[in-house]
């Protein structure tokens, strides 16, 4: 495989990671009560913040890990 469609795919994954994980975590405060989707959306806004920080800092640790780069975040 290319290094393009390399980078394609991982990026494809960690969308689908991202997105598949931030709602199963969502799904499960829900269910456990911790608060409910129709009355307000601050839990599901504080739940999507906090995956995408998180996530996000994997995404960049690995690249790190794989790459050598010792690039840092603006």
């Amino acid at each position: 495989m290319t290094g393009n469609l390399q980078a394609i795919g991982f990026i494809a994954s960690w969308v689908l990671g991202w997105g598949i994980g931030g709602s199963l975590i969502d799904a499960g405060l829900i269910n456990a009560g911790v608060y409910e989707i129709g009355v307000n959306q601050l839990g599901t806004l504080t739940t999507f913040s906090a995956w995408s920080l998180l996530w996000g800092w994997l995404g960049y640790w690995l690249f790190q890990r794989f790459t050598g780069s010792k690039a840092k975040l603006p």
